[in-house]
């Protein structure tokens, strides 16, 4: 049955002489910086909808914890100066008893309002610098409802969108939009003793901080609304021997906030608004910054520069490769640019031109095998297949990536433990200290290249994206996964997971052996054995080869095959199917017919590192005689395991 609610106002008589009153200047036109850009809030009579103030039942909160009223909102006015004001009246509770005692000695005197947004414009600033400081002669560049605003926000910056702290766009050295909220909708106010959570979208503060303008104008600061003094009451306020949860909150919030301030560079976007999220301590957050200051490696997010959708959309490799290869970049600007902020933000400048990470779309079918198949006559681009390659599936098994890594990093981890033994009485205890060791990840240059007609470049009827994409952004992936699980340590090469030191081994026999259940059996076991407990990221890896012996090969005589449907089909585990996983090894008289198997307690151990972004090279010189371009992509990346016991292989399984 539907629940249905039905809202009453509940009457009581006010004390005389003590009617726990005060009132408050919740907003105003004061510029405030978000993560998106510059907001306004529009206080014309006409902007602000204040029919739900008006009901003179909506709350007055602590720190906008919908679960904190402390008080009711009344009598909501907007005056010739701008700015919003309304009564607040104090509820008798414990909290809220507190709350007034220190509003009435001046401890806590600042207020925050939570609103909807019903429409907002981005909004540019007028020619004449002398304009600036009036809205009116600002222009709508174009206007949003409020849904179509919070959709387009958090496709081009997330779902922290409305954070507050330096915008987006400052971190690429532009100026950062302005926005003038046209209609909105106060539903509560609250006191608060920071500016509202970041975590949160709603939260605003007036008055509180000096909010930086917009780069690219030179705005005078609004001057800050005179205090409303508060009708001065002697209240004898009370000591409170320990502090309550609420206080212990704030006070654990208040800290997080100023470390994130201190400590802003070396954090993600959502680091500080995670933080408070999910209940982390202090003590917690220091040792994720310290952390981060250690491994001092940039987060995916920060390799990305922002795109919108739209832009993603609009950025077309095939335009770059073609103002490269004729020189003129007028009719590539935006892909120019786009390089040139990934180059910002690394530090360095590319051999030809970076792309953007966020560019890297998905893979889609549809290429020409032949760059002269791109030139029309009657072309069905719809049709087009592309090389059938190997599976990557390191990402689902739970590897973990590092992307965006800026310099060498070490992954440190304990190796041996300490030995503690028994001794008599009086006996002396023998010194004994836990081993250590680290896995370094450094940059490794994975290349390759693809040689284009220029015709074909001029002439193509579709973009050449799917091509290169797939003939060299397609070809790295894939190469990547295969030396992190066959690389031979020896540079230029990752170490792979098959040639790590101290995983574990089982034999299958001199000459190798058919696929059998005691093989997966020990596989696992020798995981188990070194301590190295199966967890829910536990799997196997194997080749197509091994998967369809699995298919034909009983658990016993009368029993079901080793292969089993589901989603754990071996085992009780996961298992992940890729022909990077080798099918050529020898093992005895058995040459260049055994197939490996890998199984993984925890394939998190298991960790890929990516530098920079990839650079993409245009030569139209060194094969000018036959009219064609090569192209060539540079990417950094290396691989290692940080806890080897994590992982056991098998080479000699003859599979067929």
């Amino acid at each position: 049955m539907t629940p249905f609610t039905r809202t009453v106002k509940i009457s009581a008589t006010r004390a005389a002489g003590d009617d726990r009153t005060i009132d408050l200047a919740i907003s105003s036109e004061q510029p405030y910086e978000r993560w998106f850009g510059i907001e306004i809030l529009s206080h014309d009579v006409s902007a602000i909808d204040l029919s739900r103030l008006s009901g003179n039942d909506h709350p007055l909160l602590l720190n906008h914890w919908a679960d904190k009223q402390i008080g009711v909102l009344f009598d909501p006015t907007v005056g010739d100066d701008k700015i919003l004001r309304c009564r607040a009246r104090f509820s008798r509770s414990k909290d809220a008893e507190e709350i007034y005692v220190d509003v009435m000695d001046g401890i806590r005197q600042l207020v925050s309002v939570g609103y909807l947004i019903d429409e907002i414009a981005e909004i540019a600033p007028p020619p004449d610098p002398e304009d600036i400081g009036d809205l009116t002669k600002w222009s709508p560049v174009r206007t949003f409802t409020g849904d179509q605003f919070q959709r387009e926000m958090r496709d081009r910056h997330g779902d922290t969108f409305a954070r507050h702290g330096q915008a987006a766009a400052r971190a690429n050295g532009e100026a950062p939009p302005t926005f003038l909220v046209t209609r909105w909708t106060p539903f509560e106010a609250s006191i608060v003793p920071i500016p509202a959570d970041p975590s949160v979208g709603i939260g605003r503060s007036t008055g509180v901080e000096t909010i930086p303008q917009p780069a690219a104008v030179d705005q005078e600061q609004p001057s800050k609304p005179s205090p409303i003094a508060a009708p001065k009451i002697l209240v004898e306020k009370k000591t409170m021997e320990t502090k309550s949860p609420a206080e212990l909150e704030i006070e654990r919030r208040d800290a997080l906030q100023t470390l994130g301030q201190q400590y802003a560079k070396y954090l993600g976007p959502n680091d500080l608004a995670d933080a408070i999220r999910n209940g982390r301590s202090v003590d917690a957050f220091k040792d994720y910054i310290i952390e981060r200051i250690q491994t001092k490696h940039t987060d995916t997010s920060q390799i990305q520069i922002g795109l919108t959708t739209r832009e993603i959309r609009r950025y077309s490799l095939g335009a770059a490769l073609r103002a490269a290869t004729v020189g003129d970049w007028s009719q590539a600007g935006f892909e120019r640019e786009c390089s040139e902020a990934v180059a910002k933000i690394m530090g360095r400048s590319p051999e030809g031109f970076y792309i953007p990470s966020e560019a890297f779309r998905d893979f889609n079918v549809g290429t020409a095998t032949e760059a002269g198949n791109l030139v029309p006559t009657d072309l069905r681009t719809d049709l087009f297949v592309d090389v059938l390659r190997n599976k990557m599936v390191l990402g689902q098994l739970g590897v973990r990536v590092l992307t965006g890594l800026t310099a060498s990093i070490d992954l440190p981890r304990k190796s041996t433990a300490s030995t503690i033994g028994t001794v008599t009485e009086v006996g002396s205890a023998s010194e004994t200290a836990p081993a250590t060791a680290k896995v370094t990840l450094s940059p490794k240059r994975m290349s390759a290249y693809v040689e284009v007609s220029k015709q074909a470049i001029i002439q193509s009827a579709i973009p050449l994206e799917n091509m290169i994409r797939d003939d060299l952004v397609m070809g790295a992936a894939v190469l990547i996964e295969s030396l992190a699980i066959n690389g031979n340590g020896t540079a230029p090469q990752y170490t792979g997971i098959r040639n790590t030191t101290g995983i574990g081994t089982v034999v299958g026999g001199a000459n190798g052996l058919a696929p059998a259940w005691s093989h997966f059996v020990d596989l696992e076991s020798a995981c188990a054995n070194a301590n190295a407990e199966p967890d829910t990221l536990a799997g196997y890896l194997i080749n197509t080869k091994t998967r369809g012996k699995a298919k034909q090969t009983q658990l016993g005589t009368s029993l079901p095959m080793i292969w089993q449907n589901g989603a754990f089909p071996l085992n009780g585990y996961r298992a992940a199917v890729s022909n990077n996983v080798p099918s050529n090894l020898t093992k005895g008289t058995s040459t260049t017919v055994c197939s490996s198997a890998i199984f993984g307690s925890d394939w998190s151990m298991a960790v890929i590192g990516l530098f920079g972004a990839p650079d993409i090279t245009v030569n139209p010189y060194s094969l000018d005689a036959t009219g064609q371009v090569r192209i060539t992509i540079n990417h950094f990346g290396d691989s290692g395991v940080r806890q080897p016991s994590a992982f056991a292989k098998i080479d000699d399984l003859l599979a067929g």
